[in-house]
């Protein structure tokens, strides 16, 4: 991700933002089966698969801000729910990329017996945590002196233009 995170850069003018979307570091997507006077809590999704990929995409992001290609404008974390109306639809929401997603153990058993005994206007409801992540794009190294400063060309350099 450093490598697309410095493509970027190299499309965007100095001062310029680059904005990120990615899920939450930490939090996976929640199910819960819920009506109107009731949340009934199931169980968070894992994807070990997915882990992994988060994590080096926060230290692609460390990267560049210490080295200096970036600077941190401002981290935010979001949250939304899906409503969905049946177990077919949260299935086919389920294996949209970039999942699958899957149900820890007893996960999905909890899922369906919760289900069954469901309030008549009850729905499903899918949690998703989201970080949005503002990188402000720094000027190239060889355009930056001490401290970070911007550095001006010399009257020479630019009467050799």
């Amino acid at each position: 991700m450093v490598h697309a995170l410095e493509r970027a850069g190299r499309h965007v003018e100095p001062g310029g933002v680059v904005i990120l979307i990615q899920p939450h570091q930490w939090k996976r997507p929640f199910i819960a089966v819920k009506s109107p006077r009731h949340r009934e809590p199931v169980a968070a999704l894992v994807n070990t698969v997915f882990q992994p990929l988060i994590t080096a995409a926060v230290g692609a992001i460390h990267t560049v801000v210490e080295e200096e290609r970036f600077a941190l404008v401002g981290t935010s974390h979001h949250q939304f729910g899906v409503q969905l109306t049946s177990l077919a639809e949260l299935h086919r929401y389920l294996h949209l990329p970039p999942r699958p997603s899957r149900f820890p153990p007893g996960g999905r058993q909890r899922l369906h017996d919760l289900w069954k005994r469901r309030a008549k206007d009850a729905q499903i409801e899918v949690t998703e945590f989201l970080t949005v992540i503002a990188l402000r794009a720094s000027p190239p190294a060889s355009e930056r002196g001490p401290g970070g400063a911007k550095v001006q060309p010399s009257m020479a350099a630019r009467s050799e233009k």
